[in-house]
């Protein structure tokens, strides 16, 4: 049972693995793949995303939707502190800038991919686009792990903005995947929590190549 961290306040140290739970995260998916991906990245997508997925599973409705905060959010998410064996998130006084500063960086490189990406019958994509693709997926899922913005779910929504990248160039979703912190994903993940995305390259291009 989750304890409380402050008065009414229940940690959410735990995410439901009910069917109803994945049916959500399905269902989230599937409109990502038929409808967001054509979207810019930003934090109301995301929270769109983490509210659908969460909603009726969080411990409490202050948790869903909502990014930590020092002052700007619910009272439960006030001052609300996570970590991710032992390497502690973005400080929630910081929440908000770093989400700003992400989403704004995310859609300029997405932009400047776009920009050099081959189109229509022009020409095949060469390893060169590919890589592109691979590093903006890294980077996109890794600085999401990292700042941790959300009390939980941080991970699912990281694989989400993570399959909107390729499946906006066109690859189809690249992180289906069931992590477990002993297998490579979850290194990687460990890893772009101090800002090292290398590991999560690799794991996607390996995702890629399998899937093809």
């Amino acid at each position: 049972m989750d304890t409380e961290w402050k008065s009414g306040c229940p940690e959410w140290t735990t995410e439901n693995g009910s069917h109803d739970a994945e049916e959500k995260r399905r269902r989230v998916l599937k409109r990502l793949v038929e409808e967001d991906y054509a979207n810019p990245p930003s934090a109301e997508m995301v929270k769109a995303w983490h509210k659908e997925m969460f909603d009726g599973i969080a411990p409490i409705s202050d948790y869903v939707g909502q990014f930590r905060d020092k002052d700007l959010t619910s009272y439960c998410l006030q001052d609300y502190e996570v970590e991710v064996g032992g390497i502690p998130g973005t400080d929630s006084s910081s929440v908000l800038t770093e989400v700003d500063s992400f989403f704004k960086e995310f859609n300029t490189k997405l932009n400047s991919l776009e920009a050099a990406f081959p189109t229509g019958r022009s020409r095949p994509p060469t390893l060169s686009d590919i890589s592109g693709v691979v590093e903006l997926t890294a980077w996109a899922h890794g600085e999401w792990v990292r700042i941790h913005p959300f009390a939980n779910g941080n991970g699912r929504t990281a694989r989400l903005i993570a399959n909107y990248v390729p499946v906006r160039f066109g690859f189809g979703p690249a992180l289906i995947i069931r992590p477990r912190p002993d297998q490579p994903y979850g290194e990687a993940a460990r890893a772009s929590m101090l800002r090292d995305h290398r590991l999560m390259e690799d794991f996607i291009w390996k995702l890629l190549a399998d899937s093809y």
